[in-house]
């Protein structure tokens, strides 16, 4: 009988089916299709934040030279723009999305970034407790258990935009972002159990994985990863 095709369900026969050396391409696969989901998520926050604060703001107009160059008299022509209004009227979610639009970019650069770390971070504490193994094992592990996340990114993303959708915005940028920030504060409780939910499941996927890549006790595997779950969760709570 064949063995899952990924550990996500049934971890403990995933990785003891492929004697701790599981394929390196599909990790690589689940890395990249969290890396992915994980920038589209943050596309989409930046667009519905833009749809959402649709209220109009007065900001310099960057066409417009300026006075000093278009109201002094010792310029033999005008500059180009000087026919321009010093300032024009945006939308404050336009705004705020061209600001952070690299974004996207940056969070798929993340994710495998932090891959790397994990794996690292994994293969250091199996070794204190006396794991043998190769690296490139242990990077299986890191990168099958960053795919629970997505659990994460889609269901509290779902919520960001439900609330920016279902939220009245006053028409002024500081009553729009009041209101904004009100409706997302209920959301601090949404978020912690996800992570712990979350950590539960990559924790298991992480523990069996490890246990057969570095030859390790479940005992030994769990105190590595417990540590460095307990670790994780901490630092999103400061």
């Amino acid at each position: 009988m064949a063995g899952p095709r990924t550990p996500l369900l049934r971890p403990h026969r995933y990785f003891e089916n492929h004697d701790g050396s599981p394929p390196v391409a599909h990790a690589l696969a689940a890395v990249a299709v969290v890396a992915v989901v994980t920038a589209g998520a943050v596309a989409v926050f930046l667009g519905e934040f833009a749809a959402a604060l649709d209220v109009p703001v007065t900001v310099d107009n960057p066409a417009y030279p300026g006075e000093p160059f278009c109201e002094d008299s010792a310029f033999e022509t005008t500059p180009a723009g000087c026919g321009e209004p010093p300032t024009v009227e945006r939308e404050v979610g336009a705004l705020v999305a061209e600001e952070y639009g690299w974004l996207p970019g940056a969070a798929f650069l993340i994710v495998p970034l932090f891959w790397l770390l994990q794996g690292a971070a994994l293969h250091a504490g199996s070794a204190v407790v006396g794991g043998e193994g190769a690296f490139g094992d242990t990077l299986v592990v890191a990168g099958w258990g960053l795919v629970p996340s997505l659990a994460r990114v889609v269901g509290v993303g779902a919520l960001l935009v439900y609330r920016m959708r279902t939220t009245t915005l006053p028409g002024t940028p500081d009553g729009a972002a009041d209101a904004l920030a009100t409706a997302f504060a209920g959301l601090d409780a949404a978020g912690l159990f996800a992570a712990a939910v979350v950590a539960v499941w990559a924790g298991a996927v992480r523990l069996y994985g490890l246990a057969e890549a570095r030859d390790l006790s479940t005992g030994e595997a769990g105190a590595v990863v417990g540590v460095l779950t307990l670790l994780g969760l901490l630092a999103e709570l400061f």
